[in-house]
């Protein structure tokens, strides 16, 4: 059935599928198409924008995702996960006289929030939205990986820099979209391959340079076959520790991935799926971003879920809805950072938890309403009668309204996926915060060509960004990774680089348009506009090589 989204207009339809899933959590469908759904709840996250601060508690300098005049009280991570206080002294009564939304912001404005989510670093503290992570700095969106800098997006990273939306690579720098990769530079949509630079779209390939759609394929520079000697002595005399060389075969790279033969999507051993860049999924619809998930429809970035529908950032979840930074949950519906639980619904930053309702910063508790404990029985009964209430004041099966939001529009990924100008933010009823327009100090040292070059005393200096001009640095074990691989010293800052790999990735949509072969109806992320040649999967399977 089709409906009109109630902000932008645009005809959106809710399948039978859904409506048997929003039936199950008492809901009907939703009033906004899936785009305007998940720029809305993008609004709630942010990923990767961090400012130095005091600690609400202790007063001391820690670094936050919020500023230091937020409204909301923050703590230290060790603060928060502390035994220093107690969330449920928070508590408070639900007011049948009032929207719930209402109430909701009230305790949110009391009870501390926490600086960077960040569950169980170790030495890996000024990471955000980061799970089990060991000797990692400035990762945002990670798990499981260790001794790496400037990852988002990625699972299972050892010893690799400047990667994203990868899971199970070592040794790699500025990959993106891959998966199994060792020692590889510069990659993107490669899986199982190892000592691969500037490579696009090549699986279970090693030492190559250059080539586009190879499938097993070893010694190959430009999709050429060379001997190992030849390939080694070619690749040697292309000096790509320089910069300057480095740069060169950049910008070549580009127009490989350009010219290259493009399949429909990035799905790899998916069945009955519409999206893209899916791996190893059943049966979903219009997810993006994700790998072993099953039953899962207008979803971004998740994994190891199955029943789930209208998520941004989760893992290993069953039978969620409409949520943004979750993980391991069950039955659990409008959660933002929740982890660990079961029978949650509009609640914020709980872990370890079941049974609650309107709660936040919740660790290890049951049957709460609005941060106040009941019994089982009492629970049940008061969470009916606020759901009939929120029938009534038509906040309930809706995500909570912008109004909630911790962050300013242009603080969160929606300024990413969605970019908008301030008088655009405002007029849609988001928050804009003006950027700090603190004088960035010119370098005090230049950046030498060639890596080879590079002196310890790189560490001390202070280096500016080619693009936005501030300031960043070289780390310890940064400068030791670039040495190891032979890779010259970036000329960017960390969020620049992020931004240039995010810009190489098709928007999140799918269109119709015809195979440039055989003329085959096909439906794809790019756009007619785009100057592409896109095959259906079979001419595609048949081109490569």
């Amino acid at each position: 059935m089709t409906h009109t989204c109630n902000k932008c207009g645009i005809p959106f339809e809710i399948r039978d599928e859904d409506r048997k899933f929003y039936a199950q959590f008492d809901m009907q469908g939703p009033e906004m198409c899936p785009e305007c759904r998940l720029q809305h709840r993008l609004n709630f996250r942010n990923e990767r924008i961090l400012y130095k601060r005091k600690s609400s508690l202790s007063g001391k300098p820690i670094i936050s995702i919020y500023h230091d005049q937020h409204r909301y009280p923050v703590y230290a991570v060790d603060e928060w996960w502390g035994d220093k206080w107690d969330a449920l002294d928070y508590g408070q009564d639900f007011d049948f006289r009032r929207s719930f939304f209402e109430q909701f912001q009230e305790l949110l404005l009391k009870v501390p929030r926490i600086a960077l989510f960040n569950v169980n670093p170790e030495n890996s503290d000024y990471c955000q939205q980061a799970y089990n992570n060991r000797n990692c700095y400035l990762c945002t969106v990670v798990k499981d990986s260790e001794d790496s800098q400037y990852l988002t997006h990625t699972n299972k990273a050892k010893d690799s820099y400047d990667c994203s939306h990868t899971q199970n690579i070592q040794l790699s720098y500025e990959c993106l979209d891959s998966d199994k990769l060792y020692e590889c530079i510069e990659c993107q949509g490669c899986q199982n391959s190892h000592n691969l630079s500037y490579c696009y779209d090549c699986i279970g390939c090693s030492d190559s340079l250059g080539c586009s759609g190879l499938r097993n394929k070893k010694y190959h520079i430009f999709n050429k076959p060379y001997s190992k000697e030849e390939y080694t002595q070619k690749i040697t005399s292309l000096e790509l520790r320089k910069y300057s060389n480095y740069q060169k075969y950049k910008n070549h790279f580009k127009n490989i991935a350009m010219k290259a033969i493009h399949r429909p999507d990035w799905n790899l051993n998916t069945d009955e799926c519409i999206g893209n860049y899916l791996i190893n999924s059943k049966n979903s619809y219009q997810c993006f971003d994700a790998f072993e998930i099953q039953d899962c429809a207008y979803s971004t970035w998740i994994f190891e879920s199955r029943d789930c529908s209208d998520i941004y950032g989760m893992g290993t979840s069953n039978y969620v809805y409409s949520s943004v930074g979750v993980e391991n949950l069950n039955n659990c519906a409008f959660c933002t950072f929740v982890s660990d639980s079961n029978d949650v619904m509009y609640s914020d930053l709980c872990f370890y938890s079941s049974d609650l309702f309107g709660c936040v910063s919740l660790r290890k508790k049951k049957h709460c309403i609005l941060n106040k404990q009941y019994s089982p029985e009492e629970y049940v009964a008061l969470k009916a009668k606020i759901i009939e209430h929120m029938k009534k004041t038509a906040e309930w099966g809706k995500f909570f309204p912008v109004s909630l939001s911790s962050y300013a529009y242009n603080e969160t990924v929606a300024q990413e996926y969605f970019p908008l100008s301030e008088q655009e933010i405002l007029a849609q009823g988001f928050l804009w915060r003006n950027e700090n327009m603190k004088e960035y100090q010119p370098a005090s040292i230049l950046i030498p060509d060639d890596i080879l070059e590079a002196k310890d005393d790189i560490l001390s200096g202070i280096l500016s960004c080619e693009t936005c001009k501030k300031n960043y640095k070289i780390t310890s074990p940064e400068l030791k990774f670039y040495r190891n691989l032979q890779i010259p010293i970036p000329h960017k800052c960390p969020y620049c680089r992020y931004m240039d790999r995010f810009h190489l990735r098709n928007p999140r949509g799918l269109h119709e348009r015809t195979c440039g072969k055989c003329e085959k109806r096909i439906l794809t992320t790019y756009g007619m506009e785009r100057s592409e040649r896109v095959y259906c999967e079979s001419c595609y399977l048949q081109e490569i090589n």
